[in-house]
């Protein structure tokens, strides 16, 4: 069987942001904040699963994590790309897209 990515109601775009938002938090109340306006925009459960180190935006979203990945890579931003690519090949190791652009 397949396995099957977590896909919470968000976006990748949204999930990317309240992630960076978390990873830029100095303090509890900080992150008791986000948790408050944001958790309810991406979902509970994806907001565990990042608070938690289990899965990245790049692990939930791949599909869209890839595109944002080509947007990169048209801008120019290659390092951002092959990061993004980097992040989604580690939790969907045979996804096609991010396979072919790091081989």
């Amino acid at each position: 069987m397949a396995e099957k990515a977590y896909s919470p109601m968000a976006s990748y775009k949204e999930l990317k942001r309240v992630e960076d938002l978390m990873d830029s938090a100095k303090t509890v109340a900080e992150l008791r904040k986000i948790v408050t306006t944001d958790g309810p925009k991406v979902g509970y459960k994806a907001f565990c699963y990042m608070l938690g180190g289990k899965m990245t935006a790049e692990a939930m979203k791949p599909d869209e994590a890839c595109v944002a990945a080509a947007t990169f890579e048209l801008e120019g931003k290659t390092a951002e790309a092959t990061e993004i690519y980097k992040k989604v090949l580690a939790v969907h190791p045979s996804h096609p897209i991010a396979k072919s652009k790091l081989s």
